[in-house]
């Protein structure tokens, strides 16, 4: 994986900081993050997930550089990032869940997986049980609890919540203020935790620019020799150079 920042005048890589200053506040809200049984080094490389001591030690370090980029760009704020792609093929999944842990490997910050593609949802497929309710479910007032639809994910300190089964209203269901609402809970309940939303293709749905409305920020999936600069850059059109990070390329 390499990213490429969408400014050409910044070529010089940040470096990371991974200095731990979590406050006595940060400690009690990460302890009380109940944990799932977390997945092995051999289960998380079958889900081609990073983790502290992977052999891919070159990803690993992409990741932590995305990651800090993001910070950078943020002022160190806690934000919400959209993860989208080219095409369905690249990859926007596997980022969206690289990106959470990434920011996780830190044990002062926690990251939120939100499910968003209604057209070919795969978060859930991270997850060794099958979830039976999310996002849309929330929204369609099937639950009104929002613990009912957040997954422990076997990453420390990265949930999860799945697309849900009432997509028939995916659009209307993510413009509305239910939808507004719920996004400023997840981010403003604690001030540590980061919220990556993973989404459709930009360009080929409607439902990609809405979430994009209700994001801080962006960062664009480029499957390896799956796309031409044409479609790339009709893909950086549509988000905005103000909203996005970076460009993704993938070869996972």
């Amino acid at each position: 994986m390499s990213v490429s920042e969408t400014s050409p005048t910044n070529n010089t890589a940040l470096k990371s900081n991974d200095a731990l200053m979590p406050d006595s506040t940060k400690n009690n809200q990460i302890t009380e993050m109940a944990e799932a049984p977390l997945l092995s080094a051999k289960e998380l490389d079958e889900l081609k997930i990073i983790y502290p001591g992977i052999d891919d030690y070159k990803t690993l370090n992409a990741y932590r550089e995305l990651r800090t980029n993001l910070f950078n760009k943020m002022n160190h704020n806690n934000f919400i990032c959209m993860v989208t792609g080219i095409s369905q093929q690249s990859g926007i999944s596997h980022v969206s869940m690289n990106l959470a842990t990434s920011i996780a490997l830190d044990q002062g910050k926690t990251a939120l997986v939100i499910d968003c593609n209604i057209y070919k949802p795969r978060i859930a497929s991270y997850l060794k049980e099958k979830p039976t309710l999310g996002l849309t479910n929330f929204l369609a007032r099937d639950t009104d609890a929002i613990t009912d639809i957040i997954y422990p994910s076997g990453i420390p300190r990265v949930r999860v919540i799945p697309v849900g089964n009432n997509t028939i209203h995916a659009a209307e269901l993510f413009s509305s203020h239910k939808m507004q609402s719920f996004i400023n809970s997840v981010k403003n309940r604690y001030p540590d935790r980061y919220i990556i939303i993973d989404t459709p293709p930009i360009g080929l749905y409607a439902e990609t620019q809405i979430l994009a409305s209700i994001c801080d920020t962006a960062l664009l999936v480029v499957g390896y020799g799956q796309s031409n600069l044409p479609q790339v850059e009709a893909g950086i059109d549509a988000l905005g150079k103000d909203k996005l990070a970076g460009v993704v390329l993938n070869n996972q």
